[in-house]
């Protein structure tokens, strides 16, 4: 992966999270759709100063540590190390981790410039590479005689089009895509959008969610998610204030919960733990009444566990005015749900005994065994509501099978109409118990 896309790539990032060393890997396929880099794109570039007097040397020995994205950079120093030791050595330190999403260089002073910062270049070029943070933590970088400053990355631009990537799934069902850009750009969403939305037409049938990591606060990619009320496609996997990439997290939100759950137990919603990736302290968490008027404007949310942030309302961007409090395609986990739903239809329908097979009426006596009722169809139908109940995909099987038509069609004599309602299980969301108490008197 590394050696072919390139260290420190979005690709090879994403796939530490889902491929790590130890811990959670992913136990469901994964194919990897690259694209090439435009034309014109160029990198995102950043700075470290360090601010010291003239003929500066280390009193002491010392140690520093700051996170560029999400990943540590321990650098030391020694006892009477210039300015431009100590440079050398946090550039060793950034250049030193192949995972690192940035290189590091530095250049000797001269007569115009005495104290040149130490400048980062994104390993890859794109907007993208807009969203590396670089965080110099007070309580880590304290060195005596040495105030350390940043510029923050920037300039990356021209992204490539996903829609060569989207071209290339051609027939295959991909329940999940796991997107490695900035979510916010209306442009791509509406790529993801239009090419799910097609993917769940009548002829199509493989439903597609788009995932995206997010560390935006309410206002910002609320901004996004409301105005795109009829999205039911696009979802966001929310870590508030982290300083790791976005496609770090989805990759982790993805593998530590929402694809391993929907792939082993598609009626379970998702609570899984963001382990190994930062979360932002308590001042930048979100407290019910925000998250609850995220998850209104589409906008999923999370909570911190001790040190750890946990999934918490996975929702889509779909929240039409029309629909009220619960819109239907709103929890990633009920689409889930859906697509189970769906593809157990299919295999019913869509058999390989079923092929130009004779159709026959529910009165006829047939004995030809490659004749086909729809009686007989039926029968599978009930089998399959009882079987989707049993799983706890959907609830009151009595309902589908009463509601439930299979017939004929009143112009073709070649084809089969089936109707097939279903009532979805809900997921625990919110719990309400009232206390009554008394007194006992004589």
């Amino acid at each position: 992966m590394a050696e072919r896309y390139g260290y420190g790539s979005p690709l090879h990032i994403a796939a530490r999270k889902l491929f790590p060393q130890s811990g959670v890997s992913a136990t469901f396929p994964v194919t990897i759709y690259p694209l090439a880099v435009p034309t014109g794109a160029q990198a995102a570039m950043g700075e470290i100063t360090l601010t010291v007097e003239n003929n500066y040397e280390a009193a002491e020995n010392s140690s520093g540590k700051f996170y560029i994205a999400d990943t540590a950079v321990e650098f030391s120093v020694a006892k009477g190390d210039t300015v431009e030791d100590i440079k050398k050595s946090i550039v060793d330190a950034i250049n030193g981790v192949l995972e690192m999403p940035v290189t590091a260089t530095y250049t000797t002073p001269t007569e115009t410039t005495a104290n040149p910062p130490i400048t980062l270049t994104s390993k890859w070029k794109g907007a993208s590479a807009n969203l590396i943070t670089v965080d110099l933590p007070s309580d880590t970088m304290k060195i005596d005689g040495i105030t350390f400053g940043k510029s923050d990355m920037g300039g990356g631009s021209k992204d490539p089009d996903v829609a060569d990537a989207l071209a290339k799934i051609g027939d295959v069902w991909e329940t999940f895509i796991m997107d490695t850009f900035d979510w916010k750009d209306k442009d791509r969403l509406d790529a993801y959008q239009s090419f799910a939305d097609e993917r769940w037409n009548w002829l199509n049938k493989k439903g597609c969610l788009i995932a995206h990591g997010s560390t935006e606060d309410y206002a910002t990619r609320t901004a996004v998610t409301d105005g795109r009320k009829e999205d039911k496609w696009n979802f966001l996997i929310q870590s508030t204030g982290s300083r790791a990439l976005p496609w770090a997290i989805c990759a982790k939100g993805l593998v530590s919960d929402i694809m391993t759950t929907a792939d082993s137990n598609p009626a379970l919603g998702y609570k899984g733990k963001l382990t190994g990736i930062h979360a932002a302290g308590a001042d930048k968490q979100e407290n019910y009444t925000v998250r609850n008027n995220a998850v209104a404007k589409g906008a999923s949310t999370n909570v911190k566990s001790g040190d750890v942030a946990e999934l918490c309302d996975i929702v889509t961007f779909y929240h039409p005015v029309a629909y009220g409090k619960f819109p239907p395609y709103r929890r990633v986990v009920n689409i889930v749900k859906l697509m189970n739903v769906v593809y157990n239809v299919r295999l019913i329908m869509e058999a390989e005994e079923y092929k130009e097979a004779p159709l026959c009426a529910d009165e006829d006596v047939v004995t030809n065994p490659a004749a086909i009722q729809p009686k007989t169809v039926k029968a599978s139908f009930f089998a399959l509501a009882d079987s989707l109940v049993e799983k706890a995909i959907i609830t009151r099987s009595d309902y589908t099978k009463k509601n439930m038509t299979v017939k004929i069609n009143s112009e073709n004599p070649g084809r089969l109409d089936v109707t097939f309602p279903v009532k979805l299980s809900g997921n625990i969301t919110i719990s309400s118990s009232e206390i009554f108490f008394s007194f006992n008197r004589g």
